[in-house]
């Protein structure tokens, strides 16, 4: 990857060109009395276009990094008004959302993956680029059979617009970018567009803007050069997903909105992973759950803090690996094994608490299974018994200790404790090959 005096140029172009986007849509919009949705999503289509230009301004990924790695500090300074009332633009909306950052973030994941594929990378941002615009808008403005989802309201006609959107562009895209079979284009399409529809219902402050093009990427990598067997098979396994969690959601109490993303990080984590390299995170979902039961945190949104922070650690392991060119799923799954011991301790109270020394043995157990029956080129970074053992204690130590810790920021915590053992190991085994 390389750095040339021309993309310097275009890099500060850019960066000229969004605050100066910012200005015009809020002269504009002061001019003809826009709703501030309205101005947030012109906004968020320009960035988006522009973002949609990158395979042909950048030849490699560094100069859309170092972009991005600037970008974010300017709008954080916008949001903080450094810039004056420019950010008024996008935080006019009264709710708390950072979806332009997760939206740089999703670029930067998706350009660093495509690789040699620009349909990796177009498809994933155009479809959140025109398909949440088009569905906020119509939503704003025509929408009348509302639905409550986490930090607000929807409605159906948005999602339906959304839906058609996504179906259309992708049908287009497949068509112009893809050498697809016209069957796989048609099934690749409608799956892409009822999974992204889902997606960005499910996802809450800002957080579709990450997800959305993130599941979009994950599935077109997958299925793209599937055949239609494989993609009907995979509609039917998320299929099941969501019914089983449904069902399990009725039985616990649990938000339907939290349960169908639930399903939907289990589906995308086996969209890039074999069927066993699932057992991990289901536990480790399942602890969260009882300990939830057992004894509720402070958080108002528990469930939508453990899928926040499940997802994000997921989407590290992921960079981790294209970073070092090496798999690191052993380490992943080390991650999971530990949070589900973490929240399983704080499910158990009194003498039950001994039951942590067969699930210790256990979790170990299946980490160390999953790891070796993993195809031997992803088994680098492959811990032994012991290292394994090392990092689950540094992961139950403090909620064996101080269990009242973890009544606040619970996954937040648990996860951050998890992931110290397997990034030592990520570290050593990168210094030391």
């Amino acid at each position: 990857m390389s750095l040339t005096p021309t993309d310097g140029i275009i890099i500060a172009v850019i960066l000229l060109a969004i605050p100066a986007l910012m200005l015009a849509v809020r002269l504009l919009g002061q001019r003809f009395g826009w709703n501030p949705e309205v101005s947030r999503k012109l906004i968020h289509v320009g960035t988006g276009s522009l973002a949609l230009t990158f395979p042909l301004l950048f030849s490699n990924p560094l100069p859309v990094l170092v972009l991005l790695g600037l970008a974010i500090p300017l709008m954080f300074a916008i949001r903080l008004g450094v810039l004056g009332g420019l950010g008024n633009v996008l935080h006019a909306v009264q709710r708390q959302s950072y979806g332009e950052v997760y939206l740089a973030l999703a670029i930067a994941i998706t350009f660093l993956r495509a690789e040699e594929q620009p349909v990796l990378y177009v498809l994933p941002i155009l479809v959140i680029t025109l398909s949440d615009t088009a569905a906020a808008l119509i939503g704003t403005a025509y929408g009348r059979q509302r639905f409550r989802v986490e930090g607000g309201a929807k409605s159906v006609e948005g999602v339906v617009v959304f839906f058609f959107i996504t179906w259309l562009a992708s049908l287009i895209v497949l068509v112009l970018m893809s050498g697809a079979a016209p069957l796989n284009m048609v099934l690749i399409s409608m799956l892409l567009a009822a999974f992204c529809a889902l997606v960005e219902v499910d996802s809450w402050r800002g957080l579709d803007n990450l997800f959305v093009p993130i599941g979009a990427f994950l599935l077109l990598a997958r299925y793209l050069d599937s055949g239609p067997e494989d993609l009907a098979a995979s509609a039917a396994i998320f299929l099941a997903f969501l019914a089983a969690v449904l069902v399990l959601a009725h039985l616990l109490r649990l938000p339907q909105q939290a349960a169908r993303a639930y399903a939907i990080l289990l589906f995308l984590i086996l969209s890039i992973v074999s069927l066993h390299n699932i057992i991990l995170p289901t536990l480790a979902i399942a602890a969260h759950l009882a300990a939830r039961t057992v004894r509720p945190c402070q958080s108002k949104r528990a469930d939508f803090d453990l899928l926040f922070v499940a997802a994000l650690s997921s989407l590290l392991w992921m960079f981790i690996g294209d970073a070092g060119d090496r798999s690191v799923i052993s380490l992943f799954n080390l991650t999971f094994a530990g949070a589900a011991l973490g929240f399983l301790i704080l499910a158990l109270t009194g003498p039950w608490r001994l039951l942590v020394i067969p699930a210790f043995v256990v979790a170990a157990g299946l980490e160390l299974w999953v790891a070796e029956t993993n195809l031997p080129w992803s088994r680098t970074f492959l811990p032994n018994a012991l290292e394994v053992a090392l990092a689950l204690l540094i992961a139950v130590a403090l909620p064996l200790w101080r269990p009242e810790w973890f009544d606040k920021q619970r996954s937040l915590r648990i996860f951050a404790l998890a992931m110290i053992g397997p990034l030592f190991l990520c570290l050593r085994g990168l210094l030391l090959p």
